[in-house]
C-alpha cells in the first residue's frame, strides 16, 4: 500500500468507468459488473487520485477542506487506498 509522500497513486483505466451523480460517484468495474457508490469525500478523493494526487496530497486536501487533524485525515486515506487496493480499483 502507499504511504504518505510516494508517488501517485494510480487508478486502473483498464477496467474502470465512472460518472457523477450529483454529489457522489458511482464506479463501475467492467469485468465483474460490480458498482460502487462515493460519497461527497469519496468523490473528492477519487477524483484527486484521477488527476495524479499522492497520499500525502489527499490528506492535505482533506485537513484544508475540513478541519480535521493530520493524523484524522491520514488515517482516513489509508482506510480509502486500502478499500481501492482490496477491490482492485488501483494500479499496482
Amino acid at each position: 500500500m502507499a504511504e504518505a509522500g510516494n508517488g501517485p497513486l494510480r487508478l486502473r483505466t483498464d477496467d474502470l468507468t465512472w460518472r457523477e451523480v450529483g454529489d457522489e460517484l458511482v464506479v463501475l468495474k467492467l469485468s465483474t459488473g460490480t458498482y460502487l457508490t462515493l460519497n461527497t469525500v469519496g468523490k473528492e478523493l477519487w477524483l484527486e487520485l484521477e488527476a495524479g494526487a499522492t497520499a500525502e496530497q489527499l490528506v492535505k486536501g482533506l485537513v484544508d477542506r475540513y478541519g480535521i487533524t493530520g493524523e484524522q485525515a491520514a488515517g482516513d486515506v489509508t482506510a480509502f487506498v486500502a478499500d481501492l487496493h482490496g477491490r482492485e480499483l488501483l494500479a499496482d
